[in-house]
């Protein structure tokens, strides 16, 4: 093969190398060299996207799990728990500059997941505290897990209502007149029982106690509602539970639930307890509470 033969070839082949590394160039950086429409998605735009989509979907999986309990399904908080987080000063800046925070939004929300709040920012208003979630601080959660959290809350942003997490409303009196401390026992009731008024007083559940198919629908809602808290046998030792003082009631303690009739347990469970991590939970409506109420005395074999 002559010399310009080779260098003909040579050329063939480079070409050939170049076509398709000029093509990944055009898709990944089209609006940069102005090949492609302004709205027209490259490739690396719509690989981020996709990645981003995928780290949103995994971050709504674990607050589900790990985070909803305290702060709300939607980010609403829960209270006297825990506060709001789909919130606008969350995301504006206004909250890390209170806290003289002189990073990123996600920086200061990675920061927040990752190590906690080992003092609690308002135990006047909020009786959980902000557990330690990253490995690194003896937490459940590795450091990629953070992030896609950080990506799901911030997906509220654009939308996050303006709400004030920081101002004590007042919180309108139990029904019992007695008191709220569910431990505290007298005449043989817990006190939060004392005095139980309508509409909760003799309440009777509208399904057979030993109905198999309401407990395991009162499994469901409570291993998605109150398991976090509770724990997975009703004995107060969830994951969330190491954040809540008091400590969450032990349900499958007989002595316990031999003080809290039924009337009264639904009226907790609906109403929450004030001053504990027990939210209310009467926006399930009736026919949820029952069968949870129903599914959490099977533990005791208290009717």
């Amino acid at each position: 093969m002559s010399t310009q033969q080779k260098i003909l070839v040579g050329f063939i082949f480079t070409l050939l190398t170049c076509l398709p590394l000029g093509a990944v160039a055009l898709n990944d950086l089209g609006h940069d060299l102005n090949a492609a429409p302004p709205e027209e998605r490259t490739a690396l735009e719509q690989r981020a996207r996709a990645q981003q989509g995928r780290a949103i979907e995994t971050g709504a999986e674990l607050y589900s799990r790990a985070c909803a309990n305290c702060h709300g399904q939607r980010g609403e908080g829960v209270a006297q728990v825990a506060p709001a987080l789909n919130r606008k000063d969350l995301f504006d800046g206004r909250r890390a500059k209170d806290a003289r925070w002189l990073g990123t939004i996600d920086a200061f929300l990675q920061n927040a997941i990752a190590a906690g709040r080992p003092i609690q920012s308002r135990p006047d208003l909020y009786s959980a505290r902000m557990p330690t979630w990253s490995q690194e601080f003896g937490g459940a959660l590795r450091g990629d897990q953070i992030e896609t959290l950080v990506a799901f809350l911030q997906n509220w942003r654009d939308q996050a209502p303006e709400v004030n997490a920081w101002t004590l409303i007042p919180v309108p009196a139990r029904t019992p007149g007695a008191g709220t401390t569910t431990g505290a026992q007298q005449n043989g009731l817990a006190k939060v029982c004392q005095g139980l008024a309508a509409p909760y007083a003799g309440k009777k559940p509208p399904y057979k106690m030993d109905d198999k198919t309401i407990l395991a629908q009162g499994k469901q809602i409570y291993d998605d509602r109150c398991a976090a808290c509770h724990g997975a046998n009703g004995k107060g030792d969830g994951p969330a539970a190491a954040a809540l003082n008091p400590k969450p009631a032990n349900l499958a303690d007989k002595n316990f639930m031999q003080t809290l009739p039924v009337d009264c347990e639904f009226f907790v469970i609906a109403e929450g307890v004030r001053g504990t991590g027990m939210a209310p939970w009467k926006a399930l409506g009736d026919d949820a509470l029952w069968k949870v109420l129903i599914y959490t005395r099977s533990w005791s074999g208290v009717p």
